[in-house]
């Protein structure tokens, strides 16, 4: 089985994603919302070439690959010899170069 790495800013995007699923739409939300979370991941780990490369947000040296989640997540990921790197886990509504390059906890 192949593995997925978090980085702590895509752990720390999870949980908040959680938290904010549990508080506006209630737990039973928030276990399906993860539950899809933990099914891409996997699929992502095992077929890390599925994303959409993108060279324009990515460091230099570094592409990252995206994957819409949900019609409204993009999960931010490269692929690693075990699986994946997870970068970020963002709404599709965020302005995803100003989060990839915010620090975790920074505020927004």
């Amino acid at each position: 089985m192949k593995r997925v790495q978090l980085s702590r800013a895509a752990a720390a995007d999870l949980e908040e994603i959680d938290d904010y699923t549990t508080k506006h739409f209630g737990i039973a939300q928030a276990i399906k919302t993860a539950a899809a979370f933990e099914r891409a991941l996997v699929s992502l780990a095992e077929r890390p070439r599925a994303g959409r490369l993108n060279k324009e947000h990515s460091p230099p040296g570094r592409p990252l690959r995206f994957r819409v989640v949900m019609s409204s997540f993009v999960i931010v990921y490269e692929p690693s010899e075990a699986g994946i790197r997870v970068a970020r886990v963002l709404h599709g509504a965020q302005f995803l170069q100003a989060e990839l390059e915010r620090e975790p906890g920074e505020d927004r």
